[in-house]
């Protein structure tokens, strides 16, 4: 359930992924089957800004998987940091 939830989250968003429900109601059964107690608030607000994001690339017929585009800037910063 939680590799779900990170992936409806961070990455993308499709018929397949969300079982052919609405992104809401999938996140709201995910929630049912496997409660999230505790989330840090840093990760709240990048998962909305995912869905809002990918959202708005749906009004266009743009899909797109946030996780992808960020992963170059992820990279950079973890070779940076030296992790």
């Amino acid at each position: 359930v939680i590799y779900k939830y990170a992936r409806v989250s961070y990455d993308e968003d499709n018929d397949e992924l969300t079982e052919g429900m609405h992104i809401q109601l999938y996140m709201e059964e995910l929630q049912r089957q496997d409660p999230i107690e505790q989330l840090p608030d840093q990760y709240i607000m990048v998962g909305r800004i995912s869905v809002m994001l990918r959202g708005f690339a749906h009004a266009l017929r743009q899909s797109r998987s946030i996780a992808k585009a960020w992963k170059p800037i992820a990279e950079k910063v973890l070779k940076e940091e030296k992790c």
